[in-house]
């Protein structure tokens, strides 16, 4: 019976070949889409849960009050991991690491920079990256100690074990020898790390200008832990609220738990709640990656519905022969199977054409997991949902055909069935306007926000990274710099203007609530830093070396910390920070440091040049790479043992918005997909219904119908039904896309023109798609059409 169900939908297949194809097409496209972003889902979901035991592993974070905004971070004290284990029994291992760092590490003669961390002795039990060589509980349980990544080590030794070597980290004017005690497996796709080493963090808590870790007031590290089993981590959590406040009265904090597997995804919180995260991509784009499947197979049941009338004859002697609803059900099914089946084969192939494409699209190093069972049996369930969807509707639309209006000299297509037809055409269409209004706004948004005027001058402005002699002979590098005519000025500042760094809530001023309390940043600059920048004084003056200590002692600020201070004394002068008075020397515009998600911050600029780690370099419009190559020049001359880098601090701060762009793009893409499918369908459609009226054509060309008029007749059907559908699709996607701007602080408008474009762009392509089947009914010959009557 199976061979027999195969043998008829083949014979069908090639019967119809214009249906077989844009099915084909329609699906493999849908099938492609689908795979593509279930594999990306797959990777989001999986990300940071693959560690063992990471069920009992949670993220120390804290809530910071600030007036009546509360202020979430994972930063913590120093000394928070080892006072926690210490105090806490349901604790079984606890850990601080650092940020990312990027150091020189030298090996003999060879010499290289690697990106790592600094992590306490705990935190490789508690996060269980695959160990190549070593052993996991001693790894960093010296100060003198190192970590590799098996790629690392390669680099630096041209080997992978390499137990017991020694390798020299060299920083501004100081280097360490530690020993690898470890060598970690390539990390996986699915961990959010991306480090080449750890070290101890004991050495970078006794280095002498780390003071600040040991003081509970001040946070940077990060802290995590790892509870025994029988651990209420909701009650551990709700434990910790005071933790800080005990060792740091007057403090702002609240300590609380939460799950390191759920961060990733969830991590987003506003003022004090969690209001979700990345998990909100995840689910728009699975939702974007279903609808694509769906539009697929309507697009199917579209075809398979509108060539009913020619099967239905087919349908009608299959049950005069004794054909059972059953039967002709499964008849059915399975051309709709067996050419899902075709279209998933195609769609494998597409998916590994394009996954390098795709990939670099979205950040991630993602392949398709040929050797994995559930990954075949997920396939099979999407191509099993997608042939039985597409095929469902005609299938017992056919079978249910009654014999009785088969064989009539003309069947007509019921009422109930063209509604579907139409039904089905505008759902298409009304997802394509929703994904083009919402890829219009994304793009103008995003646009906006690298466009807008910073506060300072992104353009032209060259950042480097002081190290090693650079450090110590700044100022004969800054000098020699300024000679070149190339160069028009020339700082450093500790800060990148590229998020939070340095930040502080211990500053008063007179007239203050004692109830308010604002976060403000800290920038430490050198002198030159405003015109290196390009930031707009407004009041006041820059820092200079003719005012000497008043500078020094004195501060500039911008207009959201000016605005705080003088809101309650509009005379204020000076205002008090840890405790020590500082006088506004100078007022500069707002700028930001942060993306546009972020609303303005107070910012406090002091002159201090001390750990100043970046260099801003302001080039003329001259000879840009001449002035590139003589800073090259004269940092390889005075500093030869580290490598020369640099980076535009415009491709800097677009980095802010690389999940922006990437969720732009892959809106633009499936945006042009989901049309492109639709558009397939209406191809099909139009054809069908030209060749349904080819007589009524023929008639009306024969009593002087103009070729206008009669692609009227087919236009105006289709057309009407995609300007329904733009005008729903407008709406929801109007509705979504003011919500998607709301985690804006600064953002665009909803312009009036943005639904005319989707509009116009949606409108032109399916009156092409219609018009091109149309012109092609309208051109031929009535003899040829109406010789049979």
């Amino acid at each position: 019976m199976l061979k027999n169900y195969l043998k008829i939908a083949l014979r069908g297949f090639s019967k119809h070949k214009l249906t077989f194809t844009i099915n084909l097409f329609g699906l493999t496209l849908g099938l492609w889409a689908a795979v593509l972003i279930g594999l990306w889902v797959k990777s989001e979901l999986e990300m940071n849960r693959q560690f063992v035991d990471i069920d009992q592993v949670y993220q120390i974070m804290e809530h910071q009050k600030y007036g009546p905004d509360i202020f979430t971070t994972t930063s913590t004290p120093g000394l928070l991991a080892k006072e926690l284990k210490n105090v806490y029994p349901e604790i079984e291992k606890a850990a601080t690491y650092s940020w990312n760092e990027r150091n020189l590490f030298v090996n003999g003669d060879t010499k290289i920079k690697l990106d790592g961390f600094y992590a306490g002795e705990d935190f490789l039990q508690i996060l269980q990256y695959g160990i190549l060589h070593g052993d996991r509980e001693r790894a960093l349980s010296e100060k003198n100690h190192i970590v590799l990544t098996k790629d690392a080590a390669v680099k630096l030794f041209g080997k992978s074990d390499v137990i017991g070597e020694t390798v020299v980290m060299k920083e501004s004017g100081s280097e360490a020898s530690f020993i690898v005690q470890g060598v970690l497996e390539t990390l996986p796709n699915s961990s959010l790390a991306d480090f080449e080493y750890i070290l101890p963090f004991q050495f970078m808590f006794e280095k002498p200008y780390n003071s600040w870790l040991s003081e509970w007031g001040n946070n940077g590290p990060s802290t995590i832990v790892k509870l025994n089993k029988e651990s209420d981590w909701k009650a551990f959590s709700a434990n910790l609220e005071n933790f800080i406040v005990e060792r740091n009265e007057g403090s702002n904090v609240k300590l609380f738990a939460y799950p390191q597997k759920e961060l990733y995804l969830h991590g987003k919180f506003e003022d004090g709640i969690q209001q979700g995260g990345r998990i909100e991509y995840v689910k728009l784009f699975a939702v974007i990656g279903l609808f694509v499947l769906l539009i697929a197979c309507i697009n199917f049941m579209n075809l398979s519905t509108a060539k009913s009338q020619k099967r239905a004859k087919e349908v009608g002697v299959r049950k005069v022969a004794g054909a059972g609803k059953n039967a002709l059900v499964y008849q059915f099914l399975s051309e709709s199977l067996l050419i899902t089946l075709f279209a998933s084969v195609l769609a494998l192939l597409l998916v590994q054409l394009t996954l390098p494409v795709f990939n670099n699209l979205t950040g991630k190093t993602m392949e398709i997991p040929y050797s994995d069972p559930n990954f075949w049996l997920q396939f099979l369930g999407v191509v099993l949902f997608t042939g039985l969807v597409a095929g469902s509707y005609p299938a017992f639309y056919l079978s249910a055909t009654k014999v009785v209006n088969v064989f009539r000299s003309h069947t007509a297509a019921g009422k109930g069935i063209v509604i579907a037809r139409k039904g089905l055409v505008l759902f298409q269409f009304t997802l394509a306007t929703i994904l083009i209004v919402s890829t219009v706004v994304v793009y103008q948004q995003i646009g906006f926000a690298l466009k807008q005027d910073l506060g300072y001058e992104k353009e032209q402005l060259l950042v480097l990274p002081l190290e090693g002699k650079l450090t110590e002979n700044y100022d004969v590098f800054k000098n020699r710099l300024t000679q070149n005519p190339d160069i028009l000025s020339v700082s450093r500042s500790t800060h990148n203007l590229l998020g939070r760094n340095s930040n502080t809530g211990n500053v008063s001023w007179e007239g203050k609530d004692p109830d308010f309390t604002a976060l403000f940043e800290i920038m430490r600059v050198d002198y030159d830093f405003l015109e290196a920048t390009g930031m707009k004084l407004i009041k006041g003056e820059d820092f200079n070396t003719v005012k000497g200590a008043d500078s020094v002692q004195g501060a500039i600020i911008n207009r959201r910390a000016y605005e705080l201070i003088t809101q309650d004394n509009p005379d204020a002068v000076s205002f008090n920070m840890w405790g020590e008075d500082r006088n506004i020397t100078g007022v500069v515009e707002d700028f930001h440091f942060q993306s546009f998600h972020q609303s303005m911050e107070p910012v406090v600029i002091l002159l201090d040049k001390s750990f100043a780690t970046n260099a801003f370099v302001r080039l003329g419009t001259g000879d840009i790479q001449n002035a590139i190559a003589s800073i090259k020049s004269l940092s390889e001359e005075i500093n030869p043992d580290f490598p020369f880098q640099y980076t535009f601090m415009d491709e800097n701060y677009a980095k802010l918005y690389n999940e922006d762009l990437r969720i732009r793009d892959l809106a633009k893409y499936f945006s042009i997909l989901t049309i492109l499918i639709s558009c397939l369908g209406l191809f099909g459609l139009s054809a069908h219904v030209a060749e349904q009226k080819t007589k009524e054509i023929g008639i009306r060309k024969v009593l002087g119908a103009s070729t206008a008029s009669i692609l009227h007749v087919i236009n105006r059907e289709f057309i009407t039904i995609v300007a329904v559908a733009i005008v729903i699709g407008s709406g929801v996607g109007y509705w979504l896309m003011q919500d998607w701007l709301s985690g804006y602080a600064y953002k665009i408008d909803f312009e009036w023109w943005f639904i005319p474009l989707a509009a116009g762009v949606i409108l032109s392509i399916a009156y092409f798609t219609v018009t091109m089947q149309a012109l092609k009914a309208a051109q031929v010959n009535p003899a040829s059409t109406l010789k049979s009557e």
